[in-house]
């Protein structure tokens, strides 16, 4: 008989954004593996595959697909981080909020909290009459990054309201996350208003709760003009809170010229 493997100490798992595809969060999942970190890069509900498979997707589907891949990887490591990017940042925060005892630290990328787009309140006015909303290439810094993207072209106007109303919903409970956890935001997202990042921060119930500000790039922040900064500011978090051999954790020390701590 083969000998059972062995558990890892830490594994991390990184979740996409809405209308997103994987290739905009592997970046960091192969960043981390670099160390032998076990990682997990989920689908979440309707994607990977066509817009229409949006439609009747809630955002209680995108937790439920995300919990379902923190289960899998807990079978195979004592405890886990929970990276996410935009609608996967909310995610994360959630996960952080019912599932703490194993959770080490979360990294909130870009979390989508509040909508850029000037027209966004005017969605639910619409929807009866639009499907689709058609998804702006607002993500990038520059139109020639754009054309590099893999996410969908459109978006049904269900999903987006269930990601207006999930951030409605989770705001307010925010302060009763006690993990670890890094914002990581654009000064210039034109996709989610920046002032996100400081309303969740100014929310969490954690002691350490650290704020890092970026002046170039756009939404899609792990592959945009600063990603490797945005990836090395990540994967030293992520990295600080390991478990060691030893017991406690060893707290890596973060970039002071690019973390920016708040009390």
């Amino acid at each position: 008989m083969s000998e059972p493997q062995a558990r890892a100490p830490y594994g991390v798992l990184v979740l996409h954004g809405l209308t997103s595809s994987l290739a905009s969060v592997t970046p960091i999942a192969d960043r981390i593996a670099q160390h032998g970190i076990p990682c997990a890069v989920p689908w979440l509900r309707g994607h990977g595959t066509r817009p229409e498979d949006l439609i009747g997707v809630t955002w209680r589907d995108w937790h439920a697909d995300a919990s379902a891949a923190l289960d899998t990887l807990l079978v195979q490591c004592d405890y886990a981080a929970v990276v996410g990017l935009s609608m996967g940042a909310l995610v994360a925060l959630h996960l952080a909020l019912e599932r703490p005892e194993r959770l080490r630290a979360v990294v909130a990328v870009a979390p989508a909290l509040r909508q850029a787009h000037p027209l966004a309140p005017l969605v639910p006015f619409v929807a009866p009459f639009r499907r689709f909303l058609t998804v702006p290439a607002r993500g990038y810094s520059e139109a020639t990054r754009a054309q590099l993207a893999q996410g969908y072209s459109r978006l049904p106007t269900s999903a987006f309201l269930s990601l207006v109303a999930y951030a409605r919903w989770l705001e307010p409970r925010l302060a009763a996350v006690r993990t670890p956890t890094l914002i990581v935001q654009s000064r210039v997202d034109r996709v989610i208003r920046p002032d996100s990042a400081t309303r969740i921060h100014a929310r969490l119930g954690c002691v350490d709760k650290q704020l890092c500000w970026f002046e170039r790039s756009g939404h899609e922040m792990l592959v945009d003009c600063e990603a490797d900064a945005v990836l090395d500011v990540v994967e030293a978090f992520v990295l600080a809170y390991c478990p060691t051999e030893r017991g406690p954790v060893e707290r890596a020390a973060p970039r002071r010229e690019a973390l920016a701590r708040e009390a």
